[in-house]
């Protein structure tokens, strides 16, 4: 069954958003790619926009997006973004 769980954590200067499902994962070989416009996923029937969009978006707030391997399977995208005070 599938499954998907949130977390979030508050670092010097940063928050982190993880997003981890228990599905096939990301070929280490895609990882990079996956963020470009246009690259679908597996079956995918989308535009191929949602993950460059969210990379547009992120790093347009200063902050990075990536991904990888869960604890057991699947993958775990990643959002680090500054907070307000920059870690003042």
């Amino acid at each position: 069954m599938p499954e998907v769980s949130v977390s979030a954590s508050l670092g010097d200067g940063t928050v982190t958003v993880r997003v981890a499902d228990n599905g096939p994962g990301i070929d280490p070989s895609r990882r990079e790619t996956i963020f470009s416009k246009g690259e679908k996923g597996l079956g995918s029937r989308g535009s191929g926009l949602g993950l460059y969009l969210v990379q547009t978006l992120v790093e347009g707030y200063g902050g990075e997006v990536w991904v990888e391997d869960g604890d057991h399977d699947g993958a775990v995208f990643v959002v680090e973004l500054p907070t307000e005070d920059g870690g003042s």
